[in-house]
């Protein structure tokens, strides 16, 4: 599991980004319906840039960006380099799992300094 990859999109790119749902939620919690998208469409540089979808497992959302300028703005938005630390740092903790190797607090706050 990555909490960040990035894909061939036709002639451009698309991101991939795995956080907690509660993390995006405007009240903290993890029901789908309470997505802040209005904070999710301000991270990046068009609405219609940025789509979601719950993969399953409890408090996971995955977020989809397209674009350069969409995936630059939205690794640039506090709120969601916050979100992607956490889930990272989830994934670390766990104890002896498979995730250990990839999830480390160095990658998360080097993602933070941007």
């Amino acid at each position: 599991m990555e909490l960040f990859t990035l894909y061939a999109d036709g002639e451009g790119i698309r991101a991939l980004f795995l956080v907690h749902l509660s993390d995006v939620a405007r009240d903290g919690s993890s029901m789908q319906e309470h997505v802040d998208e209005a904070f999710l469409e301000s991270c990046v540089a068009r609405p219609e840039d940025v789509s979601y979808f719950v993969p399953g497992g409890a408090d996971m959302f995955g977020i989809t960006v397209r674009g350069p300028a969409s995936i630059r703005g939205f690794l640039a938005a506090p709120g969601v380099l916050r979100a992607i630390r956490t889930f990272n740092l989830t994934h670390m903790n766990r104890g002896r799992n498979a995730y250990q190797a990839s999830h480390c607090y160095s990658l998360a706050d080097c993602m933070l300094q941007g």
